[in-house]
């Protein structure tokens, strides 16, 4: 899986783009997935602006089906 066919799939999920960022603006009660120089990182950011659940991924592929995993498995709670 690459960026492209990760926002697809998650668009398809119906996730609220206020909920997550892909290589862009980090925002307070957000997943984050970002290409940082020859790694990807994934975390989430809560409220107080804690960072949280980091992982980091060697490939885009695995960054990205780790990502959209997480968005899955957290759907129920991204929805409002």
């Amino acid at each position: 899986m690459n960026i492209k066919e990760l926002k697809k799939n998650i668009e398809e999920l119906n996730i609220p783009k206020r909920r997550y960022s892909i290589n862009g603006d980090i925002s307070s009660d957000m997943y984050i997935l970002q290409e940082v120089h020859t790694y990807w990182e994934t975390f989430y950011i809560d409220e107080r602006g804690g960072e949280n659940d980091y992982h980091r991924f060697d490939s885009e592929h695995d960054a990205c089906v780790y990502f959209f995993e997480k968005l899955k498995t957290e759907k129920k709670y991204l929805r409002y």
